[in-house]
């Protein structure tokens, strides 16, 4: 960003360097400016200073962009994950209600048959009639005349 202070670093660090000898074609250099040059750019990305390099500050839409598709990916797996634990608690759960309605409705019909009726009604010292029901029929003059006013 400051062209002024990167002009001024570049000249200082020219002309506090020896000049190099030129180097034969397709010798490996194994010397120490390239063990140097590793950790400045470690040392750069540590403390931030690439930051504020020109070619970075020009993509930084893009760079902002891509953190934020990241965030949001990693959110939508935890939301994943959370969706998938919550779906296999409700199956869980849902299987157990089942089995308890199944449990309920069989003690349920064994409490409706006559016989189980029958043996519960003795307990409370009533019988069982065993004459049929008969079906009384009044004509309405009767009904009637039965009626208070």
């Amino acid at each position: 960003m400051n062209k002024l202070r990167d002009k001024q670093e570049e000249e200082a660090a020219e002309a506090a360097a020896p000049e190099a000898k030129p180097r034969a074609a397709g010798k490996k250099s194994s010397g120490p400016s390239a063990a140097v040059r590793v950790p400045k750019m470690m040392i750069g990305v540590l403390n931030g200073s690439f930051l504020t390099k020109e070619k970075v500050l020009g993509n930084m839409p893009f760079i902002l962009f891509c953190a934020g598709l990241m965030i949001t990916y990693i959110a939508y797996g935890y939301h994943t994950e959370r969706v998938v634990r919550d779906l296999h608690r409700v199956d869980t759960e849902l299987k157990e209600l089942r089995s308890e309605s199944i449990t309920v409705r069989s003690k349920l019909e064994t409490m409706e048959q006559q016989s189980q009726v029958a043996a519960d009604i003795g307990d409370l010292g009533l019988k069982e009639s065993r004459v049929p029901p008969v079906k009384l029929e009044v004509d309405k003059e009767q009904l009637e005349d039965t009626r208070t006013p």
